[in-house]
């Protein structure tokens, strides 16, 4: 009986462990919208969007020059925000700011 309730302990102790390395994991997918300067057109959120997607991690993207915002669906275990910041700059645009929301897709 002894052993059973020692098994027993281990197991639960394990099973917690494996619950707080969960918590520690990132979510499954992340979305990230970006404010940028210097979008004047059509070309220029195309050309966003374009670079974004192409991207590993990135599931999905789309730009709006009219509102001054890109927005990026991706996979945070491949890729990151800041990343993704840098590409969209890399073309010659200025990313004001950004917000993030994790979520489980």
């Amino acid at each position: 009986m002894r052993h059973v309730t020692s098994m027993t302990m281990v197991l639960l102790m394990a099973g917690l462990l494996m619950g707080t390395a969960a918590c520690d994991q990132k979510a499954d997918q992340s979305r990230t919208i970006f404010t940028v300067e210097g979008m004047h057109c059509d070309a220029c959120s195309t050309s966003i969007v374009t670079t974004l997607v192409k991207v590993n991690g990135v599931e999905e993207a789309a730009a709006d020059h009219e509102k001054g915002t890109a927005e990026a669906t991706y996979r945070p275990r491949t890729v990151e925000a800041d990343t993704l910041r840098a590409e969209i700059e890399k073309l010659g645009y200025t990313v004001l700011g950004m917000e993030t929301e994790a979520f489980d897709g």
